[in-house]
């Protein structure tokens, strides 16, 4: 964005323009509070800073600092005036005239929370910023290891490589009714909204029936309350989701795994008929295992090493030797609850799973064997 875009906003919280008219063009990536020189020392360019003077113990240091912040290529400065900062020296308006530095100033008594929150909605609904954002998501999940790809925008936008990383998905009930335009613009713009308020470290995206959220820097308890505000919210929507998320991971490569953890949440989530409730990685129990092998190819061979010849022979003979397996071995071996749900008797149940055994020649009596084909049937649910 350009500066002079956000003047409209400034102006309706008291910030007003001092110096350095000239360089309202100047292009405007993000905002922060910067209140010292060492500081500014590893700052990003083009931010829009706000000093309120808290560090500041002279007018030589207020001076310095500003034009500190110049000198890195930020765009603008604006000082909090009345309690730090009592007044403006003379020698730093004429600075920032004579080198086209944007200066504004803002009274002391308006809320800097409020400045940020309408600030991050400009920033967020800024076409350019959301594209940009958006693409670099989603070239950290599909390409982790093509850091050119995303790094660089992340960090353009203040997500830096060191910060934790978490990914939380929403995703639709029923994937064959999905909101029509006018409303998936409302459920979309009140996530947003309610990141907004919590903070300037997340955005969301469209991930084609489901809505990805980003975090950067928070807390698992900070992710949660803000991820159970959203549900509360989107439950007056008349729409159910379905809610992954993954565990807060260091590092802006792990994004790709954090998305993957949050994926299995919400595939375990369905396959358990689950909705409207958050599902943490750190619960899901076996498929946390499952969800470490990297290479998916093993998994499919497991699953037609053991259940895929069940498959192939119901398909074939008319049968559903797989279903009635799956059953047994989720009921405990309850012969009397598998006729129940099937409506058989409870012989026929018997002959079945002498049959099974059969086909698939193993002893379904040894907890081992148990182990291996409901393995199987977990890989089974996220083909």
């Amino acid at each position: 964005m350009k500066l002079f875009e956000l003047l409209d906003i400034a102006k309706e919280h008291g910030i007003s323009l001092i110096a350095g008219e000239k360089g309202i063009n100047n292009n405007v990536k993000w905002f922060r509070v910067m209140e010292n020189t060492e500081i500014v020392e590893y700052m990003d360019e083009e931010l829009l800073l706000f000093t309120t003077g808290v560090a500041i113990h002279s007018e030589t240091e207020l001076i310095d600092l500003v034009k500190m912040q110049h000198i890195k290529n930020s765009s603008a400065t604006v000082l909090h005036i009345g309690r730090n900062i009592k007044k403006i020296p003379d020698e730093l308006i004429e600075y920032c005239n004579n080198n086209n530095y944007p200066l504004l100033w803002v009274p002391w008594e308006n809320s800097l929370p409020r400045m940020m929150k309408d600030f991050s909605m400009a920033f967020i609904e800024s076409e350019d910023m959301g594209k940009d954002l958006e693409n670099a998501l989603k070239n950290s999940i599909k390409f982790p290891e093509k850091v050119e790809t995303y790094v660089p925008t992340f960090c353009q936008y203040g997500y830096y490589e060191d910060e934790v990383y978490n990914i939380v998905i929403f995703e639709f009930t029923d994937l064959e009714n999905l909101p029509n335009k006018n409303e998936y613009t409302q459920i979309f713009k009140t996530i947003e909204r309610i990141l907004i308020v919590s903070g300037d470290r997340s955005f969301a995206i469209d991930g084609n029936g489901s809505l990805l959220i980003m975090f950067s820097g928070y807390s698992m308890n900070i992710i949660n309350q803000i991820t159970s505000r959203i549900l509360k919210a989107l439950n007056t929507t008349g729409y159910e989701f379905i809610v992954g998320m993954s565990k807060n991971l260091k590092g802006i490569t792990k994004i790709a795994e954090s998305y993957t953890q949050a994926m299995w949440c919400v595939k375990m989530s369905r396959k358990q008929k689950k909705t409207n409730c958050i599902i943490h990685f750190e619960d899901i129990g076996i498929y946390k295992i499952l969800s470490s092998v990297k290479e998916k190819k093993i998994l499919r061979d497991y699953y037609n090493e053991t259940i895929d010849v069940l498959d192939k022979y119901d398909k074939m003979k008319g049968t559903n030797y797989k279903e009635l397996l799956k059953l047994y071995i989720s009921n405990n071996r309850s012969v009397q609850t598998v006729a129940d749900l099937l409506y058989m008797h409870r012989n026929t149940v018997n002959y079945k799973i002498s049959k099974i055994e059969e086909i698939l020649n193993c002893d379904l009596s040894q907890m081992e064997v148990r182990m291996q084909l409901y393995m199987a049937f977990c890989i089974e649910s996220f083909f």
